[in-house]
């Protein structure tokens, strides 16, 4: 399964195991209440802690998280 975080920064495209859209916004809520603000360490907690890897495919991701708005959703091609 192919995830893009989507931030002012830079895009990030991540590879991981198959999960359901619940169970990605639980990560990502739990990641928003750990990660450290001050050094932004957000795409690295949320793949130590949920085993997903940095990629630069060019494939199509299933879900796009925003991280300025914090939400979730499934892109239309």
């Amino acid at each position: 399964m192919i995830l893009e975080l989507e931030s002012y920064k830079r895009d990030t495209r991540l590879i991981g195991k198959a999960v359901d859209i619940l169970v990605l916004k639980r990560q990502f809520e739990e990641t928003e209440a750990l990660y450290d603000r001050e050094n932004d360490n957000f795409t690295e907690l949320f793949c130590r802690m949920f085993n997903w890897s940095i990629t630069d495919t060019d494939e199509q991701p299933q879900y796009v998280y925003d991280r300025d708005t914090k939400q979730l959703y499934k892109p239309k091609y």
